[in-house]
Order: structure tokens, then sequence, then C-alpha cells
């Protein structure tokens, strides 16, 4: 067979290939977007994925997680109830983050919002209080979201929350698989965490150590409002008792890091502003 001619096949391969991976790519974003409704609903009202299945309170039908979840609850060390906070001013204005580690929405907002978030919490401009949900296993079948809040909740102990936060996000599977349900995955995840693997570290994810934990945080999620709206979905970001908008004008995508940074500054200078002096009878 001629030169000429395996350049040929080589080239049509690689075409194909090509192809193959763009269709992936096409197909994984249609089911993200099913999930959601459209990318202008999905963005826009994010809420449905809550409503459809946030306000199913029916337990996943798992015999490991049942005997694990009803141990007697115990919180990660430094927690507060159910609230993971984060930040370099405890005292700094909070904003609210209710998330589901299997929500691709989630994902999104965390891949174009997650940085300009840490930096204003590393700055002291805000503090993060995370309200980790996992009512996506019920829509979608599976652990995943459960396992993955349990060792989220194991890495607070070692001070490594927020690292292993972000690896979750950035290693995120498919939303139809469940691959964040394999212990042995979410462990091979935290080796990616300097200092965060230890024989205790395992322990709690391979136990469900914090199992009871990880189910009053999703009671207390079907339980939340903001102001007096309720939580329905993830992601739900809010300050002040105001959701905040994290989608851009035209509700085609996640809102540029800029426009969201200047949002909450907007709110913190209302939150600081002095009162209106009362007028003297």
């Amino acid at each position: 067979m001629s030169k000429k001619n395996n350049d040929g096949k080589r080239t049509a391969r690689d075409r194909m290939a090509a192809e193959r991976a763009r269709q992936q790519a096409a197909d994984k974003r249609k089911r993200a977007l099913i999930i959601g409704g459209s990318v202008v609903a999905v963005l826009a009202v994010a809420a449905t994925i809550g409503i459809v299945v946030g306000n199913n309170k029916s337990e996943s039908n798992n015999s490991s997680w049942s005997n694990a979840a009803s141990q007697p609850l115990k919180a990660p060390a430094g927690v507060n109830g159910t609230v993971i906070s984060y930040g370099s001013n405890p005292n700094a204005p909070v904003m609210t983050v209710y998330e589901d580690f299997r929500c691709p929405i989630c994902d999104q907002v965390e891949g174009k919002l997650g940085g300009t978030i840490q930096q204003m919490a590393d700055a002291g401009t805000i503090r993060v209080d995370y309200h980790i949900a996992s009512f996506l296993d019920r829509n979608l079948g599976g652990n995943g979201s459960k396992y993955a809040a349990n060792a989220a909740a194991c890495a607070v102990d070692a001070g490594k929350f927020k690292q292993y936060h972000d690896v979750l996000y950035a290693n995120q599977p498919d939303e139809t698989s469940d691959k964040f349900g394999n212990k042995a995955y979410l462990l091979e995840l935290a080796s990616k965490v300097d200092g965060l693997r230890s024989p205790t570290f395992d322990a709690c994810v391979n136990n469900l150590t914090y199992a009871p934990w990880v189910k009053a945080s999703q009671e207390d999620f079907n339980n939340a409002k903001v102001g007096d709206q309720q939580v329905t979905g993830t992601p739900t970001i809010a300050m002040n008792n105001k959701k905040l908008d994290y989608v851009s004008a035209d509700k085609k995508s996640i809102m540029a890091p800029d426009v969201f940074k200047a949002q909450v500054e907007q709110i913190i200078a209302g939150m600081n502003a002095a009162p209106s002096a009362t007028p003297a009878p």
C-alpha cells in the first residue's frame, strides 16, 4: 500500500476521531441542559432542578448508607450545625451557597465564578457559608452526591475542605454517572490534595462517618429559605437574604466574574451604609 494511501487513511481516522470527540462533548452539554431545562432555562431558573427532586424527601434504597446514616449525629471539626464556612474573616458579610456535588450547573458556576468567590473570601471581603445538598441521588440514582458530601466533610477534619471541594468539581463526572458513588475514586481524588490522605481520612470516607451529618444537611436544605422564598434547587447563591444573579444578561451563560463581583460589592455597600438620620421632631 502506498504512503499516500496510508496518509489518507490516517487523515480520515483523525477526522472521525475528532468528530466523535465533538459529538461526545455535544451530547454531554445536551444532557446537562436536559437536567436544567435548557441553557436559558437552567441558568435563569436553575431552581427547577430542586422543584422536581429537592422536595422529594424519600431516601435512596441503600442499606450501607442507611445503616451509616442511622448512627449518632456528629459534625466535622469546627462546623456549626450543617454549615461549612470558608474565608479569612469570620465576621465578614456572609455569602450563602447551596450546592450538590453532582449538579452540573454548580460545576459551571464554580468553573466561571469560583475563583472570584475564593479571592473575595481569602481577602476577607466575604465569608462563604456552604450548605451541601445531596438530593440529586434521588433523581439520578446512585449515591454520588451523598458519598461526595461525606468525603468533603471528612476533608473538613483535615483542614482541606476548600481544596477538596475544588478537586471534586474539577473532576465531576457526567451527571448520569455515579462515579462519586465509588469510594475508591473519591480517595483517588483526595490524593490530588497535598496532605489530605491519611488513615483517618480514608477510614472516614470508607466508613461513611458523616452520613448522619449529610442527611441532616439535606434536611436543612429541604427547609431552607432566602428571605421568604423557599430554596428549591442548586446552585442557589445569596447575600443579605437576597438571591444573587449568576446568569449573563442574555440568559445564555454564566455571567462574567467582574459583573458578579460588582453585584456582591454593591450589596456589601448597601449593608454597610449608615441608616438615614431621623428628622428632629
